[in-house]
């Protein structure tokens, strides 16, 4: 509960900050956002989230950047996006030009999808409002998908072998390692079906990241500052 309620806080705060970033801005003289965000996409077993909150960590108290930094998993994704309040606190930080031309790119994106996609767009939705703010790390949720195109992203792929994986999530989750192992696999198939059949996009392919992490090489602080590195040799975090 503890670590729920830190999360939230930084959501909250992060939200409070855009609102105030918006009513600064003059809407004929707009300018691009130039905040970075990142998201991770990782193979069940990775701790991505893990490596999320890692790296926000050494982002807020060594770098001190306004707004701060927040990880979004699929709890909290889900959350904002049930949440009604919550979700038009969010969509309230744009700028109507930046509404206007993300309503324009969903409706030609997503009109494409069949109806059993279509649940995903509020989801997309949050997930894209998020990146274009800035400092966010958004794990999963085919984050690097949603965002494709967006400047100052940076997309991560979180690999590992599958030994590494089931003896991680055997300890997690308490179970035997042929039942980590069963777990890893189902989660890995309902992930790429969903991605490959319906967003057309795939996963596993390395071009479709700007780096890929073999966890099982590096502790978690290594990873963090792997991913910080790469931001600053793109160009997107001074």
């Amino acid at each position: 509960m503890k670590d729920v309620a830190v999360k939230e806080s930084a959501i909250f705060k992060q939200i409070e900050h855009w609102r105030r970033q918006k009513q600064q801005v003059v809407e004929d003289k707009e300018k691009a956002n130039t905040l970075p965000f990142i998201t991770i996409s990782r193979e069940y077993g990775c701790g991505g989230f893990d490596i999320a909150v890692k790296l926000t960590d050494i982002l807020n108290k060594e770098y001190h950047t306004t707004p701060i930094w927040a990880a979004y998993d699929k709890q909290i994704l889900e959350k904002i996006t049930l949440d009604l309040g919550l979700t038009q606190e969010l969509t309230e930080t744009l700028t109507n030009t930046a509404r206007s031309k993300m309503t324009d790119l969903f409706q030609t994106t997503f009109s494409k999808f069949p109806p059993q996609v279509a649940v995903y767009r509020k989801l997309a939705e949050v997930v894209r409002t998020l990146a274009i703010n800035g400092h966010v790390v958004i794990v999963g949720r085919a984050g690097n998908v949603i965002t494709r195109g967006m400047p100052y992203g940076l997309h991560v792929r979180i690999v590992a072998p599958m030994s590494y994986k089931v003896k991680r999530m055997a300890a997690k989750l308490k179970v035997t390692q042929t039942e980590a192992r069963e777990i890893i696999e189902q989660k890995e198939v309902e992930r790429e079906s969903f991605i490959k059949d319906f967003l057309k996009f795939d996963p596993e392919d390395p071009h479709n990241y700007d780096i890929v992490i073999n966890n099982e090489n590096y502790a978690l602080d290594e990873i963090a500052r792997l991913i910080i590195d790469a931001m600053k040799h793109k160009g997107i975090f001074a």
